[in-house]
């Protein structure tokens, strides 16, 4: 195994670019006919002002970005850092000061999250859906602010000042299942999954299966489920069965029930297909293991929101990010790819970055699964 980073794939982030649009008057606008001055007598004098009008100042939309993070984040590679990063990178392009507040207990969340909503001007970032219940009440008590919550399918009764920046799973999964295929010697590609009733288990379910029949129609892929996200030894039971089912590549997701499964497949030699975050910082002890991980661009996502905020456009209830926008794309790789693997992965990228990006989504259910 080798981290070759001239065989690595990754997405560019492209930076948004904001139009400000002026409306001017014609001069050939159709006007009363002046009235012609009598002759003879004195000449009435006007005196024309020259001074030109100083417009008025553009108003600052976005004075502040704070981003509120859960009790021990964020670290550079965890969704939170992530986003922490893009609001450090965008925070000072729209003039605006960026802060990180990281509270002192679970006890502590919602009355930071107050506090930091109080300051006019302010967007305030949460990650995850562990804040929504906080991020509600703190957005009907500050209407004035913004409020971003990456990773959160809000919900269609929130206040319309809270705006969910989600990412289209099904296409991650779609991604992860291609690339595991290719180097399943068996054909056999297993995923572990949260729940049965985990939308976003399903999401990703749904895009493996149709990125691996993508590469081979002869691919077989099976899910199996840890029951919960927050149980690693139910997520190495899950693991340990596909794994004696053939399968040679597992794909998992990065709660603690994923990182257990990591965890047994790793030390059954299995390699692994990371979603989310790049496993192989998340979870360094499985890094020989990992092929790669398909992310979730937080830092991009966040970028793009709070430039959208700053040039006065009005965020969607929802926001979908995904390969076209720059918020779904392949960390480097941990492994050799196989003969002529690079080209036709270069063509999935490309197809899937051609695709338009919906501004908005209804629900957070499986995306249609694409084909390249």
């Amino acid at each position: 195994m080798h981290n070759s980073k001239k065989k690595s794939f990754s997405l560019a982030v492209a930076g948004a670019a904001f139009t400000v649009a002026v409306a001017g008057c014609s001069i050939f606008s159709t006007q009363p006919a002046p009235t012609p001055s009598p002759t003879g007598g004195p000449t009435a004098t006007t005196n024309v002002s020259t001074a030109t009008a100083t417009p008025s100042p553009t108003p600052q939309l976005v004075k502040s970005v704070v981003i509120v993070a859960q009790l021990g984040d964020p670290k550079d590679a965890t969704a939170a850092g992530l986003a922490w990063s893009g609001v450090q990178t965008t925070a000072p392009k729209v003039g605006a000061k960026p802060t990180l507040v990281e509270p002192a207990s679970n006890t502590d969340f919602a009355k930071d999250l107050d506090s930091a909503a109080g300051t006019d001007g302010t967007v305030v970032v949460t990650v995850g859906p562990d804040a929504d219940a906080a991020v509600q009440v703190a957005a009907k008590a500050h209407p004035a602010a913004q409020f971003l919550e990456l990773d959160v399918a809000v919900a269609d009764t929130a206040p319309a000042n809270v705006h969910g920046l989600v990412f289209d799973e099904a296409e991650a999964g779609y991604l992860a299942g291609y690339i595991a295929a290719a180097f399943a010697k068996s054909g056999r590609v297993g995923m572990v999954g949260d729940t049965t009733t985990d939308v976003r288990s399903a999401n990703y379910g749904a895009g493996l299966t149709a990125g691996a029949s993508q590469f081979s129609s002869g691919a077989i892929v099976t899910v199996a489920y840890a029951g919960t996200p927050d149980a690693p030894d139910k997520g190495r039971t899950a693991a340990a069965g596909l794994v004696k089912a053939g399968n040679t590549v597992v794909v998992a997701m990065p709660s603690l029930s994923g990182i257990g499964a990591m965890r047994q497949a790793c030390g059954a030699n299995a390699r692994l297909v990371a979603v989310d975050t790049d496993a192989a910082q998340i979870v360094p002890d499985v890094q020989k293991c990992v092929i790669v991980s398909v992310l979730k661009r937080y830092d991009t996502a966040v970028s793009a929101a709070i430039g959208s905020i700053a040039a006065g456009k009005k965020l969607p209830l929802l926001s979908m990010n995904d390969v076209a926008s720059g918020g779904v794309a392949l960390s480097d790789f941990h492994a050799d790819l196989p003969p002529g693997f690079q080209a036709s992965l270069d063509a999935v990228m490309v197809t899937l970055s051609q695709r338009p990006t919906p501004s908005a989504i209804v629900e957070a259910g499986p995306s249609p699964s694409p084909s390249a």
